[in-house]
């Protein structure tokens, strides 16, 4: 049985191709869920940044209240002195306002170091939302560019498929079942390029026998692979 090497060519250019569509096809939902994933990733930044500026400004106030109820404190016991029966009781008084300052101004330092760290975090919520902007109008961007390219890359397959299967009826009737079969579960590599030396898919040897029914375009199939041969262009002879 004889075959058009040219058309088998043209077969393994289209699966090939089809091979290569499909591929895109499978890359590019990859590629808009990266982008939500890095949307998600920023979104979940900004979200534990809000946390902890709430949690700080929450804690800074509450530290103010109990500041300024131990400097009410402190005011109400330095109106207790000149009211004290005895000097004894007077320095208890006394050692206990210098007590209760000195906590007081410990208590002030920490409520200027959350003020000032508050501001730091007031800065990382601003490039978190920037950075949520970002990465959403990125994935927009990106889920819409895939969007159309999988509309285009659906049509160029249906035109594909279309041809390649006008081209495969011009198949010999002898050929067809064992390459249709072979089609089906590997696709491109049902077919494979050879010099006559070697397989270009799985690299096996080729007989002399083998590489004269070739030069007489008889149809070869892989004894390894499978695949149907067809000459690479150009090719005269071992």
């Amino acid at each position: 049985m004889s075959v058009d090497f040219g058309l088998l060519r043209t077969l393994h250019r289209m699966h090939r191709q089809l091979a290569d569509i499909d591929e895109r096809m499978r890359k590019g939902p990859l590629q808009a869920k990266i982008a939500q994933n890095n949307q998600a990733t920023f979104e979940t930044a900004l979200e534990q940044a809000v946390e902890t500026s709430k949690a700080n400004h929450m804690a800074a106030n509450a530290k103010q209240l109990q500041l300024g109820e131990r400097e009410a404190k402190v005011e109400n016991m330095k109106g207790q002195l000149n009211a004290a029966d005895s000097n004894k009781e007077f320095q208890l008084l006394k050692d206990r306002i210098a007590a209760d300052e000195q906590a007081n101004s410990v208590l002030a330092d920490e409520i200027f170091e959350m003020l000032e760290k508050q501001d730091v975090i007031e800065e990382e919520v601003k490039e978190a939302k920037e950075n949520v902007a970002k990465a959403t109008t990125e994935a927009e961007r990106i889920i819409n560019k895939v969007r159309d390219e999988l509309k285009a890359l659906k049509e160029e397959r249906a035109r594909i498929e279309g041809e390649l299967k006008d081209a495969e009826k011009k198949l010999p009737q002898d050929v067809q079942e064992r390459y249709f079969r072979g089609a089906a579960s590997k696709k491109e590599d049902a077919l494979s390029e050879t010099d006559t030396r070697t397989c270009g898919n799985c690299h096996q040897t080729l007989t002399a026998q083998i590489a004269s029914e070739l030069m007489m375009n008889h149809a070869i199939f892989c004894g390894g692979c499978g695949a149907l041969f067809y000459l690479k262009e150009g090719v005269t002879g071992r």
